[in-house]
């Protein structure tokens, strides 16, 4: 595979030369720890469009096909041309090399990682305190919502952070990456039970996508409600799915949408 932009050039190597008719749900690629690039399909004005992770393959550009002769044998490859950069998660340090890992790995080994000024340590702390790391660290496929550390002012909001708040920032079997994912279609979180349900939607808006967390019914401890969150930094692949950065944590109504946009605006 290769981009219309610089790369990375091992990201984009696939340890099988496939077609886009053969492509599935995840294909390995060739980077140390062979951490998956996720595929997913769908509907477009001119037919199905495909992404890898988060960039489009540009299908009239594809599917090319040419052998090569190593140690005389003959081997097959396959070129796709996509519309943006794959990056893997990469650590910022030599002495702390990170390949291929899971959710929580990425949250235990987030200040090692090149994520900007974006810090996780008050959810990756509540996870611990919850004992829900299991959740994080499944295999499968998963969306997982992580605030950051600014989305956690003022100071109740931490305390706020349960067991069942921790499962409404997980999406099951479900990897969505922003641009293939459609606006408005609600999904299931892991909180969706006869006693309390929440469904998750994506909101695309001046340029910026938002997740938006609906309480559809609540109970003492959560009340029903919607809460808005802008992606801050996403679609970060994982080993069971994909990570989103999100500005403030979901399920936690203290703020009306119309007060979020205000601020934000």
């Amino acid at each position: 595979m290769a981009s219309t932009a610089s790369c990375v050039p091992e990201t984009f190597m696939a340890n099988r030369p496939l077609t886009i008719e053969e492509l599935r749900d995840s294909i390995s690629s060739e980077l140390e720890g062979n951490p998956p690039l996720w595929i997913t399909r769908t509907s477009g004005k001119y037919g199905v469009n495909v992404y890898i992770n988060n960039a489009k393959i540009l299908l009239e550009q594809s599917n090319f096909q040419s052998k090569l002769k190593v140690n005389g044998d003959t081997m097959i490859q396959v070129l796709h041309i996509i519309n943006e950069v794959l990056e893997p998660v990469r650590s910022n340090s030599p002495e702390t090399p990170i390949y291929n890992p899971n959710a929580f790995q990425f949250l235990n080994q987030s200040e090692n990682l090149n994520l900007g000024d974006h810090r996780v340590r008050t959810f990756r702390q509540r996870i611990v305190i919850e004992k829900k790391e299991s959740v994080f660290k499944a295999e499968g496929r998963f969306t997982f919502f992580i605030p950051v550390d600014e989305g956690f002012k003022p100071e109740p909001r931490p305390n706020m952070i349960d067991k069942q708040v921790i499962d409404g920032h997980v999406l099951p079997n479900e990897v969505l990456f922003t641009s293939p994912t459609l606006a408005n279609v609600e999904y299931k979180t892991l909180v969706f039970s006869d006693n309390l349900k929440v469904t998750v939607s994506f909101l695309k808006a001046h340029n910026k996508v938002y997740v938006q967390s609906n309480t559809v019914m609540g109970d003492s401890n959560h009340p029903s409600g919607v809460v808005l969150a802008e992606i801050v930094k996403g679609n970060i692949p994982v080993r069971n799915g994909v990570v989103h950065l999100i500005q403030r944590p979901l399920m936690v109504v203290d703020t009306t949408v119309k007060d979020f946009l205000e601020v934000s605006a």
